[in-house]
């Protein structure tokens, strides 16, 4: 991977913030029992930091665990949106979280990073949200997360919940 791959641009200031924030929403974010906008998964550090530049300017709260097995304990814990992991994790390959996480209530959407273009039929065919593929482009990486989100948003909306537990929306 070079370094470019993960180099977040001066373009960030043409896409919105997180759709619900707002000052009294950014002083309820540092609560930790708030939504997790984004979880990046897997012992990719680069990945990581690259999300987390890249929300971060946004507003978005961003986390990270290195197995799925530490994301299925914080995401018990604090709601999660979007989980954002590597095809390839310290404790298996995404593959084999799918039905775990769906057995979480209120499961984030999963987008896997990969290289393969086939890896994205099967994320979809197993319940994924998306896949992005290497090199990743700063814009599909804000599309797919901000849809995931949006989606994940909308099922409360559905439920007639008014929107996710803990969240100020």
């Amino acid at each position: 991977m070079t370094r470019n791959q993960f180099a977040p641009s001066s373009r960030l200031a043409a896409w919105p913030a997180r759709p619900d924030a707002s000052p009294s929403l950014a002083r309820r974010r540092r609560n930790p029992a708030v939504v997790t906008d984004v979880l990046s998964v897997g012992d990719n550090a680069t990945l990581h930091v690259y999300l987390s530049d890249l929300f971060q300017r946004l507003r978005w709260v961003v986390g990270y665990d290195m197995s799925f097995g530490e994301a299925l304990h914080s995401i018990r814990h604090t709601p999660t949106a979007v989980i954002v992991c590597e095809e390839h994790l310290p404790d298996g390959s995404w593959r084999s979280w799918v039905n775990k996480l769906r057995s979480v209530p209120d499961a984030p959407e999963l987008i896997v990073v990969g290289d393969d273009r086939s890896l994205r039929s099967e994320v979809l065919e197993l319940g994924g949200f998306d896949t992005l593929m290497r090199p990743l482009r700063e814009a599909d990486v804000v599309w797919a997360v901000a849809s995931a989100w949006h989606q994940w948003r909308k099922r409360f909306e559905d439920q007639g919940d008014g929107g996710p537990p803990c969240s100020a929306a």
